[in-house]
Order: C-alpha cells, then sequence, then structure tokens
C-alpha cells in the first residue's frame, strides 16, 4: 500500500507549518491503511473527522503565514485549499453512501495523497524563502 512521508523538499521555513504537514501525512497514511485494510465504518469516520478539521485549521494558518510573509504564492494557495476542502467534501459524501469501497481508496490515493505531496513541495515550499528575506 503506498504511503507518503515528509521530506526536507517540503519545508516551509516554519516549524508549526511543517510539523502540521507532518501530521497531516501521518492522518492520511492512516487513513488509506484504514481504508484499505477493511477496519470498520467507525474507524475510517473517526479518521475523516480528524483529517478534514485538522486540514481547515492548518489552511488557515499557513494562509496567515503566506499573507504575513508576502508570499507571491498566496493567493494561488488559497484557491488550492479550496479545491481540496471540495474534493474532501466529495470524498466524504461518498463515504457515507457506500462505505469504504476500492474506488474510494483508489481516489483517496489519487486525489488526496499525491495532491498533498505536489501542493507541500509545489506551492507550500515557496515560503521558506520570503520567510529568510521578508519584504518589510
Amino acid at each position: 500500500m503506498p504511503t507518503i512521508s515528509w521530506e526536507p523538499s517540503m519545508t516551509t521555513g516554519i516549524e508549526a507549518l511543517d510539523n502540521q504537514h507532518k501530521q497531516l501525512i501521518t492522518w492520511l497514511n492512516d487513513l488509506l491503511d484504514a481504508m484499505s485494510m477493511g477496519r470498520g465504518r467507525a474507524e475510517v469516520d473517526g479518521l475523516l473527522d480528524k483529517l478534514g478539521g485538522y486540514a481547515v485549521m492548518h489552511f488557515g494558518h499557513e494562509e496567515d503565514c503566506m499573507t504575513k510573509y508576502n508570499c507571491p504564492v498566496a493567493a494561488k494557495n488559497a484557491t488550492a485549499h479550496q479545491e481540496f476542502i471540495a474534493t474532501f467534501s466529495n470524498l466524504r459524501e461518498e463515504f457515507e453512501k457506500n462505505g469504504t469501497s476500492a474506488h474510494l481508496v483508489l481516489r483517496v490515493e489519487s486525489e488526496l495523497m499525491r495532491w498533498l505531496t505536489g501542493h507541500i513541495k509545489g506551492t507550500d515550499s515557496q515560503l521558506a524563502p520570503c520567510v529568510r528575506h521578508p519584504i518589510s
């Protein structure tokens, strides 16, 4: 089963954000594991709750940091976060209707795991130079 790991290329320059990314990755890996292993609906539901709530909190914090440090991708980042929330909501609705299915496991892998890795490396990491050399 695929998993993702935090890598140095994901550094944002802000330890709290990096730690939040690590937590999101852990819970996303846990979710995929629980779904792939056919664990109970209650366990998967609890992981979805944790992951969804934490993502919203994290996104707000990250967007505030990008604004504070005048990061040039701040608007792109906020838009991407809204798209993630919409995708997550769709996956959540599919789970509510059908439970865990092979199709849902594949969607979590392709739409959430790949998105998160690509987003952190491609967008969030662009905060690091802004933190090192802030524009006043």
